[in-house]
């Protein structure tokens, strides 16, 4: 894991910084084994994931992440969103990509990559969003959005924050 990050100064509240993990597990996450709930029995309590990174901005009482990619050989997924700890609230949203390796791998290709889903995406994604409080969050997915196809899946996602919270 590795962590850059701008060191905290009286004229600037604000840190920011990427976070990158590579090769860790999550373990015993049922949000997650009901995603990946075709996968082998044996490999349902532990998901491997080759590599993480975000961008985040720490603020007092408040962190946002941007531009997050999980990537595995079961389950990759991006993030956008905040965590808000001074109101006790958390808004997160992104797509899960089943398969992300076979599922991704049209949108690698220049120019037709970009309406496959993109870099970081797959052809098949299910939009999801994470509200409420961070100890007791809510997990809300569209059920239509794996229907649509690479970059249409982006009229099915969840809103970002509209109170300006990414910003601030």
């Amino acid at each position: 894991m590795s962590i850059a990050m701008d060191p905290p100064s009286a004229a600037n509240d604000a840190q920011r910084g990427v976070l990158n993990i590579r090769d860790f597990a999550v373990h015993d996450e049922a949000e997650l084994a009901r995603a990946v709930a075709d996968a082998p029995q044996g490999r349902r309590d532990a998901l491997q994931f080759s590599s993480m990174q975000v961008e985040f901005s720490r603020f007092p009482g408040r962190v946002v992440l941007r531009d997050g990619v999980v990537r595995g050989p079961l389950l990759g997924g991006t993030i956008d969103g905040a965590v808000d700890y001074t109101r006790d609230e958390l808004h997160l949203r992104g797509t899960l990509i089943p398969l992300y390796g076979p599922n991704n791998f049209l949108g690698q290709l220049p120019v037709l990559g970009l309406f496959m889903g993109g870099r970081d995406e797959g052809l098949v994604g299910i939009t999801y969003e994470v509200v409420g409080r961070p100890g007791h969050p809510v997990v809300n997915v569209n059920p239509l959005s794996p229907l649509a196809l690479g970059v249409l899946r982006k009229g099915f996602e969840f809103p970002a924050a509209n109170d300006g919270s990414l910003d601030r």
